[in-house]
């Protein structure tokens, strides 16, 4: 048993023949990956016997190269194909059936499942990326239990959409997991589209996180979502989801002071207050007063004190007594005024 096998084995799950119980089949339109299967079915069959033929089919009449040592090469046009496919066959039952049971071998060592994988999005994988920054990893597949029975071994979530008849992987700890098991390593095309994109994505992932730290790293003073998208040279829409993240984290908050929003750590202990709302636990600081005692002082009408009050007290700085008179707390936290 070994991986280039185990790979052998994913492009036959995925594109060979299991319903013929005379030959071993696979058909892709990737000569590389012919020329990989029959070098290691050949190597793995060295002491049988058999005969191999290759199936070429093109759109037109072209002849296309097979550079391979085989017992017979027969040419086809198929005006449906877009570009010349290939199927190579080995004639034996015998053979066949020892393949099938290599093929259960491998299936039931999770130790191959990587490898056989890798062989399997060669054969029916591929990659989409958008211009939104949607990127996937897909295998075109019917519902298969064997598939999903590798994925959640590799720790891969997944989706299946049966409109389109494939399994999708998405996020960028998957597309991770899936470079380091060089899921389209062995196929040119999708080998180059995948590690592009990857970088890309890597990129991207990298400088989230570059946000989030140096977001971390300045508030340990008050800032508003505009300064730090400034700073970061991002949208404030952008910023908003990665403070929004850490505040559901519990890791900052934000006050309101006037009619601008403050953003800082918790464990800054600091509650952000205007400079009016400074007046009133100032004022407080003296004596217990009524709302409407605080309200006739600053010249203000009864309910827009009654809400500046609130605001305070939600903040922890200030309580109302059962004789509804205000007073000003002795509080831990530092009193930030802007």
């Amino acid at each position: 048993m070994n991986k280039k096998i185990a790979e052998c084995v994913g492009l036959w799950l995925a594109e060979g023949d299991d319903k013929c119980n005379n030959e071993i089949t696979f058909t892709n339109n990737q000569f590389e990956l012919i020329e990989f299967f029959h070098k290691n079915i050949k190597k793995l069959f060295s002491n049988y016997k058999f005969n191999i033929r290759i199936y070429v089919y093109t759109p037109n009449s072209e002849n296309v190269t097979v550079p391979l040592e085989v017992t017979k090469v027969n040419r086809y046009i198929d005006n449906r194909a877009n570009k010349p496919y290939y199927i190579w066959r080995l004639a034996s039952v015998e053979l066949h059936r020892k393949w099938k049971n290599i093929v259960e071998l491998y299936k039931n060592n999770p130790t191959y499942y990587a490898d056989i994988l890798r062989g399997f999005f060669a054969g029916e994988g591929s990659i989409k990326s958008t211009s939104h920054n949607s990127r996937s990893v897909m295998i075109s597949q019917l519902p298969s239990i064997f598939l999903e029975k590798m994925l959640k071994h590799l720790e891969m979530e997944f989706k299946y959409n049966p409109g389109n008849r494939s399994y999708f992987i998405t996020h960028w700890d998957n597309w991770d997991k899936l470079a380091k098991i060089k899921i389209a390593d062995l196929h040119s095309a999708k080998k180059e589209k995948f590690w592009r994109i990857y970088g890309e994505f890597k990129e991207r992932h990298y400088k989230s996180h570059h946000i989030r730290d140096g977001t971390l790293q300045m508030l340990v003073n008050p800032f508003m979502t505009s300064d730090l998208a400034i700073n970061f040279n991002r949208t404030e829409a952008r910023l908003q989801d990665v403070l929004i993240d850490l505040k559901d984290k519990g890791i900052i908050k934000n006050f309101r002071s006037g009619s601008r929003s403050y953003w800082i750590r918790n464990d800054q202990n600091a509650a952000i207050i205007s400079k009016l709302k400074n007046d009133y636990l100032n004022f407080l600081s003296k004596d217990k007063k009524t709302t409407s005692e605080i309200a006739k002082y600053f010249n203000v009408g009864f309910q827009s004190s009654n809400r500046r009050l609130k605001e305070l007290e939600k903040q922890g700085l200030i309580k109302r007594n059962s004789d509804k008179k205000w007073e000003k707390l002795n509080f831990a936290e530092k009193v930030i005024v802007l």
